[in-house]
């Protein structure tokens, strides 16, 4: 049943904890003698030493099975501890020099390499612990990642759905307000300084389909009237009987219908130029 207490693997995160925490300073204070910057770093190194005496820690160590890394924890220390000597009293430029001939960087490497590979709620047989708390932690970290995946998902999928059905109802929208109904609405067309009478053979809340009733040729822009309005529009095409106008300001849907309600079809020739989209 003791085998089964969470302690060992709680102690085992805290001297994983302490240990990381080192490293970091380690690697910082190194970083701060090579370039100048970080000078926190060795405020933090200092702190660590002084709260985390290397004899205790040794024991904590043991206590938890992880004491593979003691003697380069021991040795690393050591180091550090007297660059920090140098540094006060040499400054930094002999500090950096003298750990280059120690070899510190390849030893704070070294001691990185395996404090990180341990996980903190490793418990080996070594230790004063059960391997059995290492399991359940890593059973109890699996089902962790599953939840976080699993809510990671359902989330997606409701965001995901609710852009779809935005996007959706945009391109309903634009469908709305682009779609192009049949006409024969009689308008007068005010291009280049001329007069030119026209027909609308198609007509949508954004734009319309014209056709001059003789040739002509157009400049852009034009203004448009017809039906009671008179509207400024930009031509973007036009070929030898027909253009395309894009109004500058759009038609509401009652506007539209109205239009369409006063002006019907009339003529097969203008019906069928309509239908077919000539």
């Amino acid at each position: 049943m003791t085998g089964l207490l969470p302690e060992p693997a709680a102690a085992s995160c805290a001297v994983h904890r302490d240990l990381s925490n080192l490293n970091r300073a380690s690697k910082g204070f190194l970083s701060y003698l090579s370039s100048g910057q970080g000078a926190y770093y060795v405020q933090h190194l200092r702190s660590w030493i002084s709260t985390n005496p290397p004899a205790p820690m040794r024991q904590r160590m043991r206590a938890v099975g992880i004491q593979s890394v003691a003697d380069s924890m021991g040795e690393l220390l050591q180091q550090q501890q007297l660059l920090l000597q140098i540094l006060s009293s040499q400054g930094r430029a002999v500090a950096l020099e003298t750990a280059r001939h120690m070899g510190t960087p390849a030893l704070a490497a070294d001691f990185s390499t395996h404090v990180e590979a341990l996980p903190c709620d490793q418990v080996k047989e070594s230790g004063t612990g059960s391997k059995l708390v290492a399991v359940a932690a890593g059973d109890e970290r699996q089902r962790q990642q599953i939840r976080n995946a699993a809510i990671a998902w359902v989330s997606f999928l409701v965001l995901g759905g609710s852009a779809l059905y935005f996007l959706d109802r945009i391109g309903i929208r634009k469908i709305r307000r682009t779609k192009r109904y049949p006409c024969a609405v009689p308008c007068v067309l005010q291009t280049g300084g001329r007069t030119v009478q026209a027909h609308l053979v198609d007509l949508s809340r954004a734009g319309a389909k014209v056709r001059p009733d003789g040739p002509c040729e157009i400049s852009d822009p034009v203004t448009l009237s017809f039906g009671g309005y008179t509207i400024d529009a930009q031509v973007r095409w036009q070929t030898a009987g027909y253009f395309g106008v894009q109004f500058s300001k759009d038609f509401n849907f009652l506007q539209l219908h109205r239009l369409l309600e006063a002006f019907p079809l009339q003529g097969k020739g203008l019906r069928e130029e309509a239908r077919l989209g000539v």
